[in-house]
């Protein structure tokens, strides 16, 4: 399972708890709901424009790479960390 199957199903199952039954519910579904928002910031993906490299999460959050990050991704192929 990867990390986009993972968040789909975590938001699944928090769509299907309350806030309003109790405690321990509604802690199990802003856990859930926070795993699946920490996961999707996480998973990024590069696309190549004319202006440099853009850096897009799953959530949507995008910007362009820094002269450093460039450097990292062209020799090493290491992606940056967050958005």
């Amino acid at each position: 399972m990867n990390d986009s199957e993972l968040t789909d199903k975590a938001r699944g199952i928090a769509r299907c708890l309350t806030y309003n039954e109790g405690e321990h519910e509604a802690a199990a579904k802003h856990m859930l709901r926070e795993l699946a928002h920490r996961l999707d910031s996480r998973s990024l993906r590069v696309h190549k424009k004319k202006d440099g490299l853009l850096v897009i999460n799953a959530i949507g959050k995008s910007r362009f790479m820094t002269f450093r990050e460039r450097l990292a991704y062209n020799v090493f192929g290491a992606m940056p960390v967050e958005v």
